[in-house]
């Protein structure tokens, strides 16, 4: 036996084992010198093995060689890998090729170099291993193949390959189990994730016909904590998990996978998602003093209307926001100040949301009088003044000069079932979830970067301010794409890059920071800006800052 056989079979009694490499040899060592070297090394270490309840390959059997998971590439086959399973995600049914209903195994395996997904196709290995392998194990996968899909490796093992648990764990990272709240999701599209949070709306299951003719199933709920909410969406069989479920319901949801909006995040389920109800909440009544009232808004897409509101509790101001009509005119005509009781609150972005499962009670109007300059106030509470270079997420207010707007003006169509972006192809329109529509909405849209010394803000404009930029209506610039034969319903912007180009503005919106380090602005309110009101705020902050003076 050469050396290079040797050693590799102590590693693979040590693994085994459960003991170290150096264990082995000692014990090795002892026979060697027990038998005054009558035994050679190789015949030592049988014994060994022996001792330790290990069978070693027959002399001249070769010993698997292990790829290290960083090392792996697409379309390798008979693959020897090994790692610490950190992510278990159970027996999955499907539907297999000859339309039979079936199970397969998946977890996830990690190394010191990477991680990939294993899933296990073989029936007979399936019920062997369901109740066998668990978190924090380190296994060795013998003959599987390699792929790539959804931005990830996977090890795919079917009735060829093997599955070995080994007791010795040293080398491997130890399992990391990280359960996000909704407010410190990480923006990376296609994460999978584990989160907690409170149901604070839920959305009937509903079905949709697929472009191929078929049909599918999804609902939807919001998930929220003490600071943000997000939609979830579950799809086909996870569906029908909403009905388990009501407002303030307090869950864990498992394997979610992120997906990234224009307008933010989602939660989307897969195959793999679980859903734990932890407990129940009783939602409580809470009062608010109503100080102003924002213009009423419509959602284009789906044409749902709402109201921002500065409201007042134990001396703390903030915004809320209610949404439906029967809200909005209820509020609309109310006498200011007023006294609200709400029901069913939930945080967003920064700011309060009370949906149309939440309830509202008009208490008392003209409770008092309204401060001065209530109006600039209100904005100062909604959006908060920042450096695009300081900015975080939430709704913000920058200052800055116009550097550049984009050459076009464009229409984007969406889906008025479901709210997604739509292809338009052959005079039809295509939704991703629910195939072919008759009609969809369409929504104008155009961007331009502001600068304000310390960062960049790419500002985008959508539907109705766009219309008030432009001085034009969709429906004239659909018309007007079509006149200059533009199949992808644009229009050229050189006279309002003219008119915007070098501009010192104030922007308002809801602001997001990207990965590529740029901060994005969805517009809601744009003004020239008041220079001599720019110096005041300047002084105020310099002051704030190097003399600690608060005004």
């Amino acid at each position: 036996m050469d050396e290079l056989e040797f050693r590799r079979l102590v590693k693979y009694v040590a693994e085994k084992s459960g003991l170290s490499e150096e264990e082995v040899l000692e014990r090795v060592n002892k026979y060697i010198q027990e038998m005054s070297g009558l035994i050679k090394l190789d015949g030592a270490l049988y014994l060994v093995a022996s001792d330790l309840n290990v069978e070693l390959p027959m002399p001249g059997s070769p010993v698997h060689e292990t790829i290290q998971i960083g090392k792996l590439v697409p379309g390798m086959r008979r693959a020897v890998v090994e790692g610490r399973i950190v992510k278990m995600y159970g027996v999955i049914k499907y539907v297999n090729k000859s339309g039979e209903p079936s199970e397969r195994l998946e977890f996830r395996i990690e190394d010191e170099t990477g991680e990939a997904v294993v899933v296990i196709w073989s029936k007979s290995m399936v019920d062997s291993l369901r109740d066998k392998l668990k978190e924090g194990d380190v296994i060795r996968i013998i003959n599987a193949r390699v792929s790539h899909s959804y931005g990830e490796l996977s090890l795919h093992v079917d009735s060829s390959g093997e599955v070995e648990l080994i007791r010795s764990s040293q080398g491997y990272p130890l399992v990391n189990e990280r359960v996000y709240t909704v407010s410190n999701i990480p923006m990376k599209h296609g994460e999978e994730v584990d989160v907690k949070g409170r149901v604070v709306r839920m959305f009937e299951p509903s079905t949709f016909e697929r472009q191929d003719g078929s049909l599918g199933r999804r609902s939807s709920f919001l998930l929220g904590d003490d600071e943000s909410s997000i939609r979830v969406v579950l799809w086909g069989s996870q569906a029908d998990n909403v009905t388990k479920l009501k407002v303030g319901s307090q869950v864990l949801i498992r394997n979610a996978r992120v997906v990234i909006r224009d307008f933010g995040i989602e939660l989307h389920s897969s195959p793999r998602t679980k859903i734990e109800v932890l407990g129940e909440t009783e939602d409580l009544y809470h009062e608010f003093k109503v100080l102003y009232r924002f213009e009423p808004e419509v959602l284009s897409v789906k044409k749902l209307v709402y109201m921002d509101l500065l409201v007042q509790s134990d001396s703390k101001r903030s915004i809320l926001r209610v949404w439906g009509e029967d809200m909005v005119s209820k509020l609309s005509s109310a006498l200011l100040p007023a006294i609200i009781r709400v029901k069913g609150t939930y945080s967003r972005d920064g700011i309060l949301h009370l949906g149309k499962s939440g309830s509202l009670e008009l208490v008392e109007e003209g409770v008092g009088e309204l401060p001065e300059g209530i109006a600039r106030l209100a904005r100062q509470v909604k959006y908060k003044r920042s450096w695009i270079g300081e900015s975080s997420d939430g709704y913000r207010e920058f200052r800055g000069t116009i550097t550049w707007v984009s050459e076009r003006a464009r229409i984007s169509w969406y889906c008025p079932n479901c709210g997604s972006r739509v292809e338009y192809e052959y005079d039809r329109f295509f939704c991703p979830n629910c195939g072919e529509i008759e009609d969809a909405e369409p929504l104008l849209g155009f961007s331009f970067m502001i600068d304000d010394g310390t960062g960049v803000a790419r500002v985008q404009v959508y539907g109705r301010r766009a219309e008030l930029l432009l001085g034009a209506k969709t429906l004239e610039v659909i018309e007007k794409a079509n006149e200059y034969g533009e199949e992808d319903f644009s229009i050229p912007l050189d006279f309002l890059s003219q008119e915007l180009v070098g501009k010192e503005v104030v922007v308002r919106g809801k602001a997001a920071y990207l990965e590529t380090g740029m901060v994005r602005v969805i517009l809601d309110e744009m003004e020239d800006a008041d220079l001599r009101e720019e110096a005041e705020k300047l002084a105020d902050e310099i002051e704030r800052i190097w003399l600690n003076v608060e005004r």
